[in-house]
């Protein structure tokens, strides 16, 4: 699982609520399709520009698919970076990411 963008600022975890898991579970599965449809729609573009503009569309809908979840971004970022170094958190996003 990768993080939306790295600006975890390597403090302590805090205890993560099953709330929080479930948001950021939530946003890690909206963020899965965003990425895939960005692979997908990148095979077939041909020029820098549309692909940068493609690039520019997904980071941004990343963006509020975390907020709908009510989280900043620097939230979900120390939450997926907590998962690297926790399997059973990770297990919980997971999980989470899957439950629509």
């Amino acid at each position: 699982m990768a993080e939306f963008r790295n600006t975890n600022d390597g403090g302590a975890a805090p205890n993560i609520s099953d709330e929080t898991v479930d948001k950021v579970g939530r946003a890690v599965g909206q963020i899965a399709l965003i990425r895939e449809a960005y692979r997908e729609g990148l095979a077939e573009l041909d020029s820098d520009s549309e692909k940068q503009e493609l690039a520019e569309r997904a980071e941004v809908a990343a963006v509020k698919a975390i907020g709908a979840q009510g989280l900043s971004v620097t939230e979900y970022n120390q939450v997926v970076a907590t998962a690297e170094n926790d399997p059973d958190l990770e297990e919980r996003l997971l999980t989470a990411a899957k439950v629509e």
